[in-house]
């Protein structure tokens, strides 16, 4: 190597720690953005993968497990207080991964997403439907819905209900462009048989780890950019989504479909950094979001959403 190879190498490596030190001064500075943020307190709920605002009691927060959790609900209070679980009869948890609260024949519902799969093998995956009895009382099964996307099989951690069209929108999550998939919401109990997805387009907006990310973090950049919850406003006008590094935020108009609006760029809301980010929940008033992430006591974060 001769000397100005060498001059060029040695700059090269200066300028690498230079970009590591600032992005690591600034993930530093975003965790200190909530440094008193209260802890998931039930020492069973360590690998959150859903999260939800019950429909019955705003003030109460439904979450649950990932693989291998069985088939239980957490109550959570907005502080992460611990307000107890119950098991559902007549369900099981192969890969539960989103929950989303909506109403079903004009009363608070809950849609349990059991479409965890990745190695993307699953032929059929479920949808479970229970009522919200918010803090008193156990969810009873209302219907299950098993389906089957069009094209193969899929992993989908990204799961809510689209009131306005009564439906189910789902967002992939291993692959990229990312797929669309819609589900009608049953009116009744669905009929016995499997369903099958509509694919409503490819999306090739969300995010997808940039050098920095490779840089501070070599070994989870990958995930980074990897949908891995779904919510959407009370208003039916945003669209929520987690990925392991950042919120993503989607507006609409009133004569828009998803569709196009997630064709444009989403608005990022930065997180403090998280162990493994899967749950996010609107809060009623649509006014903040509470993200949390697996791992024993983990934070649950309220970060507020612009008008």
């Amino acid at each position: 190597m001769n000397q100005s190879e060498s001059i060029a190498v040695r700059s090269t490596r200066r300028l690498g720690r230079a970009l590591l030190g600032a992005v690591l001064l600034l993930n530093s500075c975003v965790l200190l953005s909530q440094p008193d943020a209260p802890l998931l307190s039930h020492a069973r709920l360590d690998e959150l993968s859903g999260l939800a605002v019950s429909r019955a009691d705003p003030t109460l927060l439904w979450g649950h497990n990932d693989s291998g959790g069985g088939a239980e609900l957490f109550r959570i209070g907005s502080d992460g207080t611990d307000l107890g679980s119950v098991r559902i009869a007549g369900i099981r948890a192969t890969d539960w991964e989103d929950i989303a609260a909506f109403e079903w024949q004009g009363r608070p519902a809950l849609l349990i997403a059991d479409v965890g799969d990745n190695r993307s093998e699953r032929l059929t995956v479920t949808l479970y439907a229970v009522s919200d009895p918010g803090r008193e009382g156990r969810p009873k099964l209302l219907w299950q819905l098993d389906f089957r996307y069009p094209d193969q099989p899929r992993d989908c951690e990204a799961v809510a209900v689209d009131a306005a069209d009564h439906s189910v929108l789902l967002l992939s999550k291993r692959e990229n462009p990312k797929h669309l998939y819609r589900l009608a919401l049953p009116t009744h109990k669905p009929p016995i048989g499997v369903a099958t997805a509509e694919l409503l387009g490819e999306i090739s907006t969300v995010p997808q780890p940039n050098a920095f990310d490779h840089l501070s973090n070599p070994v989870q950049a990958h995930f980074f950019g990897m949908p891995t919850a779904l919510d959407l406003s009370p208003d039916g006008r945003s669209l929520l989504v987690l990925t392991y590094k950042n919120a993503l935020r989607w507006r609409r108009s009133a004569d828009q479909s998803w569709l196009d609006a997630l064709s444009a760029a989403p608005q990022i809301i930065t997180l403090p950094f998280l162990r493994q980010a899967e749950a996010l929940a609107v809060a009623a008033d649509g006014q903040s979001m509470f993200v949390s992430s697996e791992g024993a006591a983990a934070p649950l974060l309220r970060v507020p959403l612009a008008p």
